[in-house]
């Protein structure tokens, strides 16, 4: 005997709320587009993770030639991140894995849309926890975090100019330029108590010195063509996330390459590396 049609709607409806059922976890789980306010490199989002809702992914778009970096701020031990490029299935970075807060590499290839995905065990959740967390997303260019050049300027009498300034984030280098006349001498001297601050001297397009990798805090050099010479100091973004600044005092000098000129006593007024950041730089 068939069975009585009036089942069938019951069992079309049934099935229809259990595909709707099963739909709602894909649709909670799409990605928040992480967007960027003009002229920031930095952006940041805010929440909470619980039992239920254990994790949250973020999608970034990056430029090709640019550092993405990624931190991760939470007084939750249990909380992680883990990154993928657009259509991989291989983790760049798993923090569960390395312990890390932070992660930071360069964009070098056509691959650069990112799926940032934070989440944390269900079984390390208190019950009723909400841990909370702020991802902190950047991305820049060593162009990006640049301020204009700072002229020096000597004064009649005086062989040496002292400029004093700080490093974070979002200004990772600063640069000087310097008019040196043929027949001087060009002196530069990096004084800081932060080994992740390096300077380095450039004339015409040519790297003179750079003490990242010729660990000096002093160089000088005759002038045997008048010429301006740009003296950058600055360290990689990597190492100063969002809330920390780095200080410095940098010497310049130019004298008759006859002379040999003391330069001033050095001062690192400006903070240690990790201060809390309170101010922009000074010079």
């Amino acid at each position: 005997m068939p069975r009585p049609t009036f089942l069938r709607p019951c069992v079309l409806a049934l099935g229809a709320a259990l595909c709707c059922a099963t739909a709602l976890p894909a649709a909670a789980a799409t990605p928040v587009n992480v967007t960027f306010q003009p002229n920031n490199p930095w952006a940041q989002e805010v929440d909470t993770l619980s039992r239920t809702d254990n994790f949250h992914e973020y999608a970034v778009d990056v430029a090709v030639g640019k550092i993405l970096q990624i931190n991760l701020i939470t007084r939750d031990p249990n909380v992680f991140f883990k990154i993928r490029q657009d259509g991989s299935r291989r983790d760049l970075v798993d923090t569960y894995k390395t312990g890390a807060t932070t992660w930071s590499a360069p964009v070098a290839t056509a691959a650069t849309h990112y799926l940032i995905h934070v989440y944390i065990q269900p079984g390390a959740v208190q019950r009723n926890g909400t841990p909370k967390y702020a991802l902190q997303i950047g991305q820049y260019g060593q162009a990006d975090l640049r301020v204009p050049a700072t002229p020096v300027t000597f004064t009649a009498g005086n062989p040496w100019v002292q400029e004093s300034g700080t490093l974070d984030s979002q200004g990772s280098a600063r640069d000087y330029t310097a008019d040196i006349a043929a027949g001087q001498t060009l002196a530069v001297n990096l004084v800081t108590n932060d080994p992740k601050v390096h300077f380095k001297v450039a004339s015409n397009g040519q790297t003179l010195v750079d003490n990242a990798t010729s660990n000096v805090s002093k160089w000088s050099a005759p002038v045997a063509t008048a010429a301006t010479y740009t003296v950058s100091v600055y360290a990689d973004p990597a190492t100063l996330p969002p809330g920390t600044r780095a200080g410095y005092t940098v010497q310049f000098g130019h004298y008759a390459q006859s002379d040999t000129q003391a330069a001033p006593a050095g001062s690192t007024a400006a903070p240690a590396a990790g201060a809390p950041a309170t101010g922009s730089s000074s010079n």
